[in-house]
C-alpha cells in the first residue's frame, strides 16, 4: 500500500488507521458496499462477485448479499479504495440511465422504468427527489399579497410541507399545538419508544447522511432529527407554537377558511386560502373504555400521555395491549416493577429485527460519511425489498388445497410460529396462548423488543382475558379474575378514524365533516387520501386509506408534493377555489374498494382482528402499488377539481 494507507486521522476520539477501516468495512451492508464501490470505481471485477439471497426476520424480508466466498475480495477492494482514493473522490449525481443500471445491479434483476421512478427517492441522489422544484408554467406568477397557506402540525408532514412550499416560494405558517416540533415523536415519550424500521429508511429523501445514533432510532433522536431538518430547510421560523386549532369554517363568499384557535391560552383567529392538516393518523389517544376508570386510585398511564421521570419501582403493574407500544415498553417496565400482568386479548405476529436496540458504531458512522454513495445504497438495500403485496393477496387455489392463505404467507406464518416457541423456551403453556389464528400482515407487524422473553420471567404473567372493569386498586377481567395493581399502562392505541381530531371542520353549505363521515355507511373517505368534495382548498395528510403504496416517510414527501403542485397550478390559473369533483372521487373509491375487498385485511380470518377495517370497508390501508402512488402524487391534476 502507498503512504496514504499508513496516514492516521481522527474520527471523534478514535484513530482512523487501517484496522479501523477494516472494522468499518466488516460492518457494512455488503450489497450496498458492492454497488457503491462499483459506482465509484467502475471496477469490472466487482460485477463478477457472487450474490445470494438471504431471508431475514424469519421470512418477513428477503434481500441480496455477497456470497461468503467472495466477501473477502469485496472487503479488500473497499479497504484499498477508502485508504487510497476516498480523500480525493468527488461524488456526482448519476444520470437516470446510470441509476437504472445500478438499481438492477443491487436487485440482481431487470426492472421497468416505472419501478425506477417510484424507487428513486429511496436513493436520494437528487437534492429534492420528490418535490415540485419548478412552477408548472416555468416561472412563478405574482401571488396575491394576502395569500396564505396554513399548515396544522409541525411533525413530519408539517416539515415536509414547509420545505415544499419554500421551494415554490408560497407563503405559509405552521401552527403547532405543542411547544416544540416533532408531532407524534414529541408526544410519545414512553419507555423504549423508537422507530420500527431502520433509521436510514426513516430518513427523508432530501436529508443526506443524517448521523443516527442507533440502527433503530430512539424517539428522542427522531424528534431531534425533525427539528434539525426544520432548521436546515428554513421551516422552523414559520412555526407558531402553543397554538391549537379548534375550528375551520369555509367562507363561500370569499373562498377562504376562517380559522379559530387558542394560542397560549388566548383565542385567536385568522384566514387561510388553503389549509393543510398534518394532524396525523395517531393523533387521538383511545382510553381503555371500561367501567370504573374514575374509581381506580392508582395511576393510569396512556403511552401518548407519558409523565416525566415516572418510576415503576416497588409497584404491581398491568400493561394493557400488545401493539407496537405495549411490546416496546414491557421490558423496561418489567425491569423496575415488582410484578407485571400483561393483558393480551388478541395475540400479534411479532418479528425480530437485526440490529434492534444496537448503536451505530463509530466505524460504521465513519463509513456512512466517508464511502461515496454508500449511504444511498444502504438505504435502498433495506427499503426496496419491503414490497410485500404478494403476502397481502389470498391464493384461492392454495386455500382450496388446504392452505391457510397463500404459499408465501403460510411459510412466513410457520417461521414466526417457530420463533414464538423458541423465544418462550418451548413452554407450551405460554406459547400456545401467543400464536395468532389469522395470517401475518393482517395487522401491523410488531417488532420484538424481548417481549416473549420478558413474558417468561417469573414476576411477569400473561392474562388472556379482556378488562371488564376497574376497582379502586384492581383490574377485574372478563373471566372474573381480580388482579391487584398500583399502576395501569394503557397501550390501547388511537382512534384512527378521528381524522383532524378534535378540530371542528365546516365546509360548503354548513356541512360538518365529522358528522358527514359519521352518517356515511362507508365511513371517512378522501380522494388520494387527502381531499373531500364539499371541502375546497383543504388537504388532509395521513387521511383515509393513506397507509401503504410507498415507503414511509417518502409518502409524507409525496403528499407535500401533491399539495404544493396543486396549489401552484391553482395560483397560475388564477383560481381561488378548487374542490375535488364528485365523479373523480367516486371513481377513485370504486377502484380502491374493489381492490381492498380482495386483500388480506378483509379475509374472513382477519377482518375483525385489525384496526384497518371500519364499517366493513378497509379504512386505513391503500391498494395502490408504489408505481401508481408515485405517478399520481407527483403529477397532480387541477382538472380533477372543480375550480372558480
Amino acid at each position: 500500500m502507498s503512504t496514504a494507507a499508513t496516514t492516521k486521522t481522527q474520527w471523534g476520539d478514535q484513530e482512523v488507521d487501517e484496522a479501523f477501516v477494516r472494522r468499518a468495512v466488516d460492518q457494512a451492508e455488503s450489497n450496498a458496499l458492492r454497488v457503491a464501490l462499483y459506482q465509484a470505481t467502475r471496477d469490472p471485477e466487482v460485477l463478477d462477485l457472487k450474490m445470494e439471497k438471504v431471508t431475514l426476520r424469519r421470512g418477513a424480508l428477503v434481500k441480496n448479499v455477497i456470497a461468503d466466498e467472495d466477501l473477502p475480495k469485496l472487503k479488500e477492494k473497499a479497504v484499498e479504495f477508502l485508504l487510497e482514493r476516498a480523500d480525493s473522490f468527488q461524488e456526482t449525481v448519476p444520470s437516470p440511465e446510470e441509476q437504472k443500471d445500478l438499481i438492477e445491479l443491487i436487485l440482481g434483476e431487470r426492472v421497468d422504468d416505472r419501478y425506477i421512478e417510484s424507487r428513486r427517492p429511496l436513493l436520494g441522489f437528487e437534492e429534492f427527489p420528490c418535490f415540485q422544484t419548478e412552477w408548472p408554467g416555468g416561472s412563478k406568477p405574482e401571488i396575491p399579497t394576502d395569500f396564505k397557506v396554513l399548515v396544522i402540525g409541525a411533525g413530519f408532514s408539517g416539515v415536509c410541507t414547509g420545505t415544499q412550499l419554500n421551494l415554490l416560494g408560497i407563503p405559509y405558517e405552521i401552527w403547532e399545538k405543542r411547544g416544540d416540533v416533532g408531532g407524534t415523536w414529541a408526544t410519545n415519550r414512553y419507555p423504549d419508544v423508537r422507530v420500527d424500521t431502520m433509521s436510514t429508511t426513516y430518513q427523508l429523501s432530501f436529508v443526506k447522511k443524517y448521523p443516527w445514533v442507533e440502527h433503530f432510532a430512539p424517539g428522542a433522536q427522531v424528534r431531534q432529527y425533525i427539528e434539525d431538518t426544520a432548521r436546515e430547510f428554513d421551516v422552523l421560523d414559520k412555526v407558531r407554537y402553543n397554538t391549537e386549532v379548534t375550528s375551520l369554517t369555509w367562507n363561500e363568499q370569499d373562498s377562504v377558511w376562517e380559522v379559530e384557535a387558542v394560542r397560549d391560552g388566548q383565542p385567536i383567529s385568522t384566514r387561510a386560502n388553503v389549509v393543510i392538516a398534518g394532524t396525523g393518523l395517531f393523533n387521538a389517544p383511545k382510553s381503555m373504555g371500561v367501567k370504573g376508570e374514575a374509581d381506580f386510585k392508582g395511576d393510569i398511564l396512556h403511552t401518548a400521555r407519558w409523565p416525566e421521570e415516572y418510576s415503576f419501582k416497588g409497584k404491581r403493574v398491568a400493561v394493557v395491549g400488545n401493539g407496537s407500544t405495549g411490546v416496546q415498553l414491557l421490558k423496561k417496565v418489567a425491569s423496575e416493577a415488582d410484578h407485571v400482568s400483561v393483558i393480551v386479548r388478541t395475540p400479534q405476529w411479532i418479528t425480530p429485527r437485526e440490529y434492534y436496540g444496537e448503536p451505530v458504531t463509530p466505524e460504521l458512522q465513519w463509513l456512512i460519511q466517508r464511502m461515496p454513495y454508500y449511504a444511498n445504497w444502504d438505504r435502498f438495500a433495506w427499503s426496496a425489498p419491503n414490497t410485500l403485496m404478494d403476502l397481502f393477496v389470498p391464493d384461492p387455489e392454495w386455500k382450496a388445497k388446504g392452505g391457510l392463505f397463500s404459499p408465501g404467507n403460510d411459510a412466513l406464518r410457520a417461521a414466526l410460529t417457530e420463533y414464538i416457541k423458541e423465544e418462550t423456551g418451548f413452554d407450551e403453556s405460554l406459547y400456545s396462548k401467543l400464536i395468532p389464528n389469522y395470517p401475518p400482515w393482517a395487522r401491523r407487524m410488531i417488532v420484538d423488543n424481548d417481549w416473549y422473553r420478558t413474558l417468561a420471567k417469573d414476576h411477569v404473567e400473561l392474562v388472556t382475558a379482556g378488562v371488564d372493569h376497574l376497582e379502586e386498586n384492581a383490574i377485574v377481567t372478563t373471566d372474573g379474575q381480580r388482579i391487584e395493581v398500583d399502576a395501569i399502562v394503557s397501550s390501547t392505541g388511537f382512534a384512527v378514524t378521528d381524522y383532524l381530531f378534535p378540530i371542528k371542520v365546516t365546509g360548503k353549505g354548513g356541512v360538518d365533516l365529522r358528522e358527514m363521515w359519521d352518517a356515511d355507511p362507508k365511513g371517512p373517505r378522501a380522494y388520494q387520501s387527502m381531499t373531500v368534495p364539499g371541502f375546497p382548498n383543504l388537504f388532509i395528510f395521513y387521511g383515509p386509506n393513506s397507509q401503504g403504496g410507498s415507503i414511509f416517510p417518502v409518502k409524507m414527501e409525496l403528499w407535500a408534493s401533491y399539495a404544493g403542485g396543486l396549489i401552484a397550478q391553482a395560483l397560475e390559473a388564477g383560481v381561488k377555489e378548487f374542490e375535488v369533483k364528485q365523479s373523480v372521487f367516486d371513481e377513485h373509491h370504486e377502484t380502491l374498494d374493489g381492490r381492498t375487498q380482495n386483500m388480506i385485511w378483509m379475509d374472513p380470518d382477519s377482518k375483525d382482528k385489525n384496526y384497518y377495517v371500519y364499517r366493513d370497508r378497509v379504512q386505513v390501508m391503500a391498494a395502490w402499488s408504489a408505481e401508481e402512488t408515485w405517478e399520481e402524487l407527483t403529477h397532480p391534476r387541477l382538472t380533477d377539481y372543480d375550480t372558480r
